[in-house]
């Protein structure tokens, strides 16, 4: 799980700039909700509604931001399962 949080960190699209729409950026999106969610369920509903505000372009720039820290929240979640031996998600 660390590896494809790191993995989308490092990939991450310029969503402020680009159509979220665009298939390049949807597919990153979809990809990154749904590794999100494995890690906290509630996170992938928090990650859904920023993902909504891309679509809006005066709160684009923000949402982008608040999507990047949605992913770095999973990762310190992750590792903090890991450091502890949790073997489920928290959901």
């Amino acid at each position: 799980m660390a590896g494809e949080l790191d993995q989308l960190r490092q990939s991450v699209p310029d969503l402020a700039n680009l159509d979220p729409l665009s298939e390049e950026v949807r597919e990153w999106l979809d990809r990154a909700h749904d590794v999100v969610k494995r890690v906290d369920a509630a996170e992938g509903v928090i990650f859904q509604m920023h993902q909504r505000y891309l679509l809006d372009p005066v709160e684009k720039v923000v949402a982008s931001a608040e999507i990047v820290e949605t992913i770095d929240r999973a990762a310190r979640t992750s590792a903090i399962m890991r450091r502890l031996g949790a073997t489920r998600p928290f959901r």
